[in-house]
């Protein structure tokens, strides 16, 4: 839910170099990594010496305090800055945050769990003299990485050819989240970039097709400490991403998803209609009031995490939320049950009453919950 207030609060070290006097910027966004960024920060400090470089360390107000730790070590070493994003979440909005904080004539993003090869960082500086962009590739010299179950990494091959066709130049890592470019670059392009989500690397590389990419291979290791932040919403944000990049922007985009999770609340209420009606031989009235609220639920669930995410409802508000839906899909919920049984009674089977009735109801259910629902967050 927004709040309307996005304070970002920022802990700058004592002696910052003017800009023409580094090389490299490198942005660590961190959430909940305490434990990982110490070693990482001494791991950076051992390794780039003798280079002109800042560590930016970009923090969505972690639980854990990794801020904190953060601004400890920005007291230590003169070249860490430190950014506290608070009422602020999102990778790929923290990492662009990240890039137009710093001062270097180039910008590395690089994750705080040391699964990226911190030491490839100098080699990027090295390489990136005659291209534009400098990726770690965890597929140049493997189809896998090694320790990944079966479901990530098939999850990982799947996103990695989507985002293929849409470029159009050959890249075997465009989702990698381990890459250096010129900082004018993105203070070109950074209005223009997907702020939700984990992927920018892909979205730069879609919005700015001639670029000139180099690939250097790494081995993507195992987290130190902590748990991965791979979740459900992540997929969500990149799905996301990938219809809005592939798809006119002169489409409501919004509306799209809105479909895409009425199609998933089709298929839930003809699924739990069949179920109670034809299985369990339940009278179809009862059935489908059971069906029409399993479908609600689903499609408040998914909507809020989705369609409207931007204003999505939190911790018990959500539950607020559910209520509203439901409320706001009443009318919508009528129609549906209205057609649906009234076509019954006239001898239409009950899978195409079913269907028109849906139509109805999502038509209403989209407009009443964009502007009731969903509309106080805006």
């Amino acid at each position: 839910m927004k709040t309307g207030v996005n304070p970002v609060l920022v802990f700058p070290s004592l002696d910052v170099p003017s800009q023409t006097d580094l090389d490299v910027s490198i942005i660590i966004p961190t959430r909940n990594e305490r434990e990982n960024l110490p070693v990482l920060i001494e791991k950076l400090q051992e390794v780039m010496g003798g280079r002109r470089f800042e560590i930016v360390i970009v923090d969505d107000d972690s639980e854990d305090g990794t801020w904190q730790v953060a601004e400890e070590f920005s007291k230590r070493y003169r070249n860490i800055r430190v950014i506290r994003r608070i009422n602020r979440k999102g990778l790929s909005s923290a990492v662009t945050e990240g890039f137009l904080l710093g001062k270097g004539k180039y910008v590395a993003v690089l994750d705080a769990d040391l699964q990226h090869d911190h030491r490839l960082i100098a080699a990027m500086l090295d390489e990136i003299g005659d291209c534009d962009v400098v990726i770690g590739s965890r597929y140049m010299n493997q189809k896998s990485v090694p320790g990944w179950d079966s479901w990530r990494s098939r999850l990982s091959r799947a996103g990695t050819i989507m985002a293929q066709k849409l470029l159009k130049q050959e890249i075997s890592d465009p989702m990698s989240g381990f890459f250096m470019i010129r900082r004018k670059i993105i203070l070109e392009i950074a209005p223009q970039l997907f702020e939700q989500g984990y992927k920018i690397l892909f979205d730069i590389l879609i919005r700015r097709p001639d670029l000139k990419v180099k690939e250097l291979p790494y081995n993507f290791k195992a987290r130190l400490y902590g748990t991965s932040k791979l979740t459900a919403a992540v997929i969500f944000d990149f799905a996301d991403l990938l219809i809005s990049r592939a798809i006119p922007s002169r489409f409501n985009f919004q509306f799209i998803r809105y479909g895409v999770v009425g199609a998933s609340g089709v298929v839930i209420h003809l699924f739990t209609l069949y179920l109670l009606h034809v299985v369990m031989g339940l009278v179809y009235p009862v059935s489908l009031v059971f069906a029409i609220e399993t479908a609600t639920v689903s499609n408040y669930i998914l909507n809020n995490q989705w369609t409207f995410k931007e204003h999505r409802f939190l911790g018990l508000l959500w539950w607020k939320g559910l209520a509203k839906f439901n409320l706001a899909c009443m009318l919508g919920s009528a129609l549906n049950l209205a057609i649906g049984w009234y076509l019954v009674e006239k001898t239409v089977p009950w899978f195409y009453a079913s269907v028109l009735g849906i139509w109805v109801g999502m038509s209403w259910n989209y407009l009443s919950n964009r502007f009731f629902t969903w509309g106080e967050n805006r």
